[in-house]
C-alpha cells in the first residue's frame, strides 16, 4: 500500500469514530503512552508488540497532525533534509538498554 492510500485510509478511520475532532491533547497522551509501551517492548526484545507499538505510535502521530494543522508528510521530508548531511552515529542513552547490556544478559 502506497504512503498516500495509507494516510487516506488512516484518516477515514479517524473521522468515522470522531478521533479528528478530538481534543489534540488527548492523541499527545496516546503518543506518550505508545513511547511507553515502545519502550518496554524493545527492552523485553518482543519484535512483534515493537511492531504493533511502532504502528500505534504513528496513527496517533498522524492523527495530531491532523488536528494541530501540520501535514505530516512535510514535516517528514523537512525532518529528513535537516539530518540528510549529518556523519556519525547516534548515542545509546536514554531509558532504552543497549543491545550489548541485553546481549550480556544471555
Amino acid at each position: 500500500m502506497e504512503y498516500e492510500e495509507l494516510i487516506n485510509k488512516i484518516h477515514d478511520w479517524a473521522h468515522q469514530r470522531k478521533i479528528d475532532q478530538a481534543d489534540p491533547r488527548v492523541e499527545f497522551m496516546k503518543m506518550a503512552e505508545e513511547l511507553g509501551e515502545l519502550s518496554g517492548a524493545y527492552n523485553k526484545q518482543n519484535h512483534e508488540r515493537l511492531v504493533d507499538s511502532i504502528g500505534d505510535l504513528q496513527i496517533a502521530l498522524l492523527i495530531f497532525c491532523q488536528l494541530v494543522g501540520v501535514d505530516h508528510k512535510k514535516a517528514l521530508t523537512a525532518a529528513y533534509q535537516e539530518i540528510a548531511d549529518r556523519q556519525g552515529k547516534t548515542t545509546s542513552a536514554g531509558v532504552f538498554i543497549k543491545q550489548s547490556d541485553l546481549e550480556k544478559k544471555n
